[in-house]
């Protein structure tokens, strides 16, 4: 059985860290506002870290923390980086880090690095403006709230915009892009009157910001299909508006070959409603591993589904990837063989 890789690899890096044309300080190799999140999980202190930190603190404070990190995506990365690129087969500790450090800075300085050669995973989409810089092997993430900063003032300057970013997108190769929904989204019918008059204006309700985001999505779904590209759908909640939204767009432009995901399994009776009606392209349900804990209620649900939603294919992703734990895709396949309902 082969499972289907939605999520990233190691987090989400932002847009800035593939403007650099190439690296020459181990620790802009890794270093991202993630990673000071994770690092601060990791009890690292704040003078270590920080803005203020020297770059060599910051990698000191990388190596004590991979020690805690076993089975996170984050660690994973360093480790492949470390190894495809300065053949150290085991990772440094506070012991080793200066002798590495020192390593590292000299290969560095000899044969820099650039950002896009050694990224393979998702990708932060800030804005809808092209990217000077964009690895191959590159899943866009678009945060639908970050992308209604656009200086468009219409609906037809904000389609085009969304179709230079998304060509530019197939262009280099992407075979999907991930979009976020907030978690208080709800359906919205746009209209080009409303879009057009809601864009001229800085300040924005909740209402506007919907109906916003309902029209991009809109926007996507048509130009997604022009590409081939598949949409990953990422839902907090709400899974009626999200399941309207899907039929606007579907009725109105077509929808792309998708791929839905809500948090909380137990709410996705409308989604798997809809995904189980014929569609042109192909929809697929996105169920996340720790919503799922027990072979029971794997059962218990995939006999239900069966029933009621005859889903034609069921992915199963988490919140990081199912390589976080390296016996979360076998646990999987152990359940899938013993329960008796298949999907």
């Amino acid at each position: 059985m082969k499972f289907d890789m939605f999520a990233p690899n190691y987090g989400t890096l932002p847009s800035k860290y593939f403007e650099k044309s190439a690296i020459t300080n181990p620790t802009e190799l890794f270093w991202s506002d993630d990673l000071l999140s994770l690092m601060r999980l990791c009890g690292a202190r704040e003078e270590q870290i920080g803005e203020r930190a020297s770059d060599y603190d910051r990698f000191l404070s990388i190596c004590c923390a991979l020690s805690l990190l076993h089975g996170h995506p984050t660690r994973a990365w360093i480790a492949s980086v470390f190894e495809k690129y300065f053949h150290l087969k085991e990772l440094p500790t506070e012991e080793t880090a200066p002798i590495v450090w020192k390593n590292l800075c000299d290969t560095l300085l000899e044969c820099p690095l650039s950002p896009k050669d050694i990224v393979s995973g998702d990708w932060l989409c800030e804005s809808l403006t092209i990217p000077s810089a964009l690895p191959q092997n590159i899943t866009p993430t678009l945060n639908a709230n970050l992308l209604l900063s656009t200086f468009a003032k219409s609906t037809a300057a904000w389609r085009d915009e969304i179709a230079a970013t998304i060509a530019h997108f197939a262009a280099n190769g992407c075979q999907k892009i991930v979009l976020h929904l907030p978690k208080e989204f709800s359906f919205v019918v746009p209209s080009v009157y409303h879009v057009d008059r809601t864009l001229q204006f800085a300040k924005r309700d909740r209402k506007a910001t919907n109906l916003l985001i309902c029209q991009l999505t809109r926007e996507l779904c048509s130009i997604l299909q022009e590409n081939g590209i598949l949409l990953v759908l990422v839902c907090e909640n709400n899974a009626p508006s999200i399941s309207n939204l899907l039929e606007y767009a579907e009725n109105n432009v077509g929808l792309p070959r998708l791929c839905w995901s809500l948090r909380n399994a137990r709410d996705a009776y409308e989604l798997l409603n809809f995904t189980a009606q014929p569609h042109k392209n192909e929809i697929l349900a996105a169920l996340r591993y720790e919503n799922v804990m027990t072979e029971g209620e794997l059962s218990t649900a995939l006999m239900e589904w069966q029933v009621r939603y005859p889903v034609a294919r069921l992915c199963y992703l988490t919140t990081c990837d199912l390589r976080q734990a390296s016996f979360a895709e076998e646990r999987i396949c152990r359940m899938l063989e013993k329960v008796s309902t298949k999907i």
